[in-house]
This record gives C-alpha cells, structure tokens and sequence, in this order.
C-alpha cells in the first residue's frame, strides 16, 4: 500500500472522527463506536511502536537531537513520557510472541494485554518447547478478550499451569522467591522535611509488604467510615467525600502512623488491617511452592514459612477440599473471623468485574437473615456497599453454586437466558491436552 494512501487514509479518519456527534447516536451505537475506537487506539499503539524500533534503528533519535528513543518519541508526538517509555519497550522487546504481536496490531488485544502476554511467554522456562509456548500465547489470547488487564495478569503469571500443572507449583515458587530476593534488594525508604511543616517521603517495598499497608489504609477509608472521617476533621461528609482520593488516602496514612504505638487500628466491616495468607500445608512445611494472600500477592512457601514463625500467620482451619470450615453461628452479624474466612474465600466483591478490596466490603446473607438464612459461610458472601444495594434492590440475586464459588444471575433485561456469572478472580485455568 502506498505510503500516500495510508497518510490519506489517517487523515480521513480523523477529520471523520473529529465531526461525530456522540449525542445524536444511540445507546447500542454508541458501544459500538466505542469498541471500533479501541480497537483502532490499539491497532494504531502497534504501528506506532514499529515506526518507534524503525526510527532507533535508523539513528533518528540521535539525528534529532534526543538521547533516547522514549525523548524522541515523546518530543515528536507530544504523548506523555510514560506512554512513550512503554512504546518504546515493546519496540525494544526481542519476545517470540508474533502471534500476541499480530492480534496486537490487528487491535484485538490492548497495548498493555500485549506487554503482559509477551512477559508472560518471555518468563516461561528455557525447558517449555516451541508448541508449548505457541499453546500457552494462544490461550493467554483467548483470555485477554474475557478479562480485564490486572486478571489476565495473574492469569499469565501463573500460565505454566496450563503446560505443567503438576511442576508448575514448584517453578513458580523459585520464581517468586527470585522476585522476592531482587525486592528486596531494591526495597528503600526515604523521608525529607520541606521546610514548611510536611515531610515528602518515598518508598519502594515488596508487593506483599506493601498489601498490609493498603490494607490498613483502605480499611481507614472505608465508604462505611465516611461520617467519622468527616467528623475527624470538621467536614461535611459530603465534602469529604469530594476530597481527592490520594488527599484522603494520605490522611488514613497519618492516621495509621498514629495508632501505631497500640495497634488500636479502626475496624470495616468487622475486620481491621488483617492480611491472610493461604498456603498448602505441605508447602508451608518444607518451603517449596507458592502461597497466595486476601490481595491475591503470590509470594513464596518460604516467606509464609517466617511469617508463621513470627505469629503473623493467621491461622484458618481448612477441611480436606481446601475449604475454610464453617464458622456459623445463630447471631445476624458476621463476626470477625467470619469476615476473615470470608475475605481469603472471595478476596474482596464477588460482584464480576468489581475490584473492591475486601475491607471495603460487607458480608450479604445469600438468603436474607429476615427470611430464615443462617450466618454462616455457605450463606455469606462479600460485596461492596454499592453491589450489596443492588442485590438487595432484588433484580440481581447471588448464590453459591456447588463447587462453593458465588455466582451472580443478572434480570432477564440485561440476559434473557439469566446465565449465572462469576468473578474472573476464580477463573481456574484448565491444563492443556496432552
């Protein structure tokens, strides 16, 4: 194709783009449009990322002036130099992964499911044979057009289950303990007055360390909290709740420093700033292997090891299935270790695509307390406060489907055939054939 055409062809697209009315469309064209705009956006990030590896190749950044491709880009597009710096990674990648590269370009997949797909193919084994790896893309693809970028991410880190589900568990863990050891090299804090009554500080720390803090945090702030933070400071809830999130989440920080000294941390929901780790108990006795924590932070059998050690495991009883066991009781409330099972159950709303931690969350009775369910853990699950509403509101129901995942049934508006829908958090990856 001409290089004229394609310049024609862009331009076109833009001055067509730009004279659109959004207002005079439709709801169903709307979505349409908007998932014609993605999909251009991305196929175009692609060609932009060719151009990018075509212009380092040729020398244009230092021609131009600029140190790097990332300053060149940035300097000759106008795009932010964050954008430019994961552009020209990707044109840097030497991945093997041109099948992740064509659906790319093709806009079927986003720029960032690209860069999570090529690491995740790039991180796999030298031992994993050419088809396996060419399997394992292909699933990931599929994958990547069902869920969101942070699921398919902890989908990918853990795709060697899909090519060897019974070693997996120990590859994964050496991998997670190699990760462990380059965080902790790497971890820092600094702290440094400004001179005008605030300290600026940074810190960078381990993902499972940094769980803890968020936990605490969130917990703080909590929507069901609102009325008290308010209080705290003298505002209207209202205009506290207009507060920007990082001014509110800066706040339960320096609330947390002070409560320090005696752990008096507020409690959400029935539960304070409590991470749980679950761990095979095998794995916990001899150190290989992975265990997973109520954020869903993978970290090795080994650390979960020292964390027992020093008592900040928090111990759960499970049955043979790897269930939490029943801690039902006659009360309305959920208790505190309730809520504890229930947050290493769902690990925050089980509502589908709703990324609420579990402090943010409440415990619904499946079946109503007013109407004869029991406070138990076969009745419970975690939602939101705005998905608690909604279920209640009793167009939307919920249960617990038998293999003891929840599920959500939409009304008959939204799905006429009320297929049941789950978090894709407990999507579990089937092995492929043999």
């Amino acid at each position: 194709m001409e290089l004229q055409m394609i310049l024609d062809q862009l331009s076109g697209l833009t001055q067509d783009a730009a004279a659109l009315e959004p207002w005079s469309l439709t709801g169903a064209e709307v979505r349409e449009v908007v998932g014609a705009v993605q999909q251009t956006r991305t196929a175009l990030d692609a060609l932009m990322c060719r151009l990018a590896a075509s212009a380092d190749a040729m020398g244009l950044p230092k021609d131009d002036g600029a140190p790097s491709v990332t300053a060149w880009l940035a300097s000759t597009t106008g795009m932010p130099k964050a954008d430019a710096a994961k552009l020209a990674a990707l044109a840097r990648s030497t991945s093997s992964a041109e099948t992740t590269r064509a659906a790319w370009a093709a806009g079927e997949i986003s720029t960032d499911q690209a860069k999570v797909i090529m690491q995740a193919i790039d991180r796999l084994p030298e031992w994993v044979g050419e088809q396996e790896r060419t399997d394992a893309e292909a699933h990931l693809i599929e994958l990547a057009g069902r869920h969101h970028l942070d699921d398919l991410r902890r989908l990918a880190n853990r795709v060697l289950e899909v090519i060897d589900p019974d070693g997996a568990d120990e590859v994964l863990g050496e991998q997670v303990r190699r990760e462990e050891e380059k965080a902790w090299e790497a971890t820092r804090l600094t702290i440094k007055r400004r001179g005008d009554g605030t300290t600026r500080g940074t810190f960078l720390i381990p993902d499972a360390d940094a769980d803890t803090l968020r936990a605490a945090i969130e917990g703080i702030i909590a929507p069901r909290r609102a009325a008290i933070n308010a209080a705290r400071r003298g505002l209207d809830v209202g205009d506290f709740n207009a507060l920007p999130r990082d001014q509110r989440m800066g706040h339960a920080f320096v609330e947390l420093i002070e409560h320090l000294p005696t752990g008096a941390l507020p409690q959400s929901g029935g539960l304070a700033a409590t991470v749980a780790v679950t761990v095979d108990v095998d794995d916990l006795r001899t150190g290989r292997g992975t265990a997973t924590n109520t954020s869903g932070t993978t970290t090795s059998a080994r650390k979960a090891q020292r964390l027992a050690c020093n008592a900040r495991l928090v111990a759960l009883y499970l049955d043979s299935e790897s269930k939490v066991l029943d801690l039902g009781t006659t009360r309305r409330i959920y208790d505190r270790h309730q809520r504890l099972a229930l947050a290493v159950r769902d690990k925050g709303c089980v509502f589908p695509d709703c990324d609420r931690p579990p402090a943010w969350c409440e415990a619904h009775h499946l079946n109503f307390w007013a109407e004869g369910g029991p406070t138990d853990l076969d009745n419970a699950a975690l939602l939101c406060h705005f998905h608690h509403f909604l279920l209640h509101e009793g167009e939307w129901t919920a249960r617990m489907a038998p293999d003891g995942v929840i599920e959500v049934i939409p009304p008959r508006r939204v799905d006429p055939e009320q297929r049941p829908r789950r978090h894709a958090r407990f999507t579990k990856q089937r092995p492929r054939a043999a």
